[in-house]
């Protein structure tokens, strides 16, 4: 099996700690839908908000 690289490694990570937060949420009775931005595009969206809202 091949190890992964770096960049792989960091969007598992990502993957599995948005899932165990989502888990943890409904737990406590909060029902949220799945984020599935990568950092790229959360990057993007946050620029984005920053240029609407600090104008």
């Amino acid at each position: 099996m091949k190890k992964l690289t770096d960049k792989q490694k960091s969007r598992l990570w990502e993957k599995s700690r948005n899932a165990n937060f989502q888990a943890s949420r409904r737990l406590e009775g909060v029902d949220t839908p799945l984020v599935t931005l990568s950092s790229d595009e959360a990057l993007a969206r946050i620029e984005a908000l920053r240029r609407h809202y600090e104008r």
